[in-house]
């Protein structure tokens, strides 16, 4: 993580979210935003145990700022709410909660979260997972084109 910069979204493997969330939490902290189901919480507050004992209760409440997203529509108003990041924005499963919504208007909020993504890039650096199953195809390419892969960011 220290070779990356802000201005980019940095589009990382799914089994990276774990270390860089602990990663971050022992550093500079991170905004957690889950989309979907698959980020261990309590493997989370375990690890941190292991590293740092009882100051892991600590660092759960001042160093990882935890959202939920359900929809697409609240993933939208997360990021459109937040200012300039303190720390760097971890989004989890990000195309999740795109099978859930009207085909009507998924292209849209796809390409508005994109933007605010962009927006909250400038200032700290974003993360995000993201698998693109069918019939989300096209978002996963149009994703890829909008991020850089990296590899390992912890």
């Amino acid at each position: 993580m220290k070779d990356l910069t802000p201005g980019r979204i940095y589009l990382i493997p799914e089994e990276s979210a774990f270390d860089l969330t602990i990663e971050a939490a022992l550093t500079s902290g991170i905004n957690l935003l889950v989309c979907g189901n698959r980020l261990p919480f309590y493997d989370i507050a375990y690890a941190l145990a292991g590293r740092v004992g009882q100051a892991y209760h600590s660092l759960l409440q001042e160093k990882i700022l935890f959202s939920r997203a359900e929809t697409c529509t609240q993933f939208l108003d997360f990021l459109s709410h937040l200012s300039r990041l303190s720390a760097p924005l971890l989004v989890t499963d990000m195309l999740s909660r795109f099978n859930d919504e009207d085909e009507r208007h998924v292209d849209e909020l796809f390409f508005a979260c994109q933007v605010e993504l962009q927006r909250l890039s400038k200032d700290q650096m974003v993360f995000v997972t993201a698998r693109a199953r069918p019939p989300l195809e096209r978002l996963g390419y149009a994703l890829s084109r909008a991020t850089q892969l990296v590899e390992g960011v912890a």
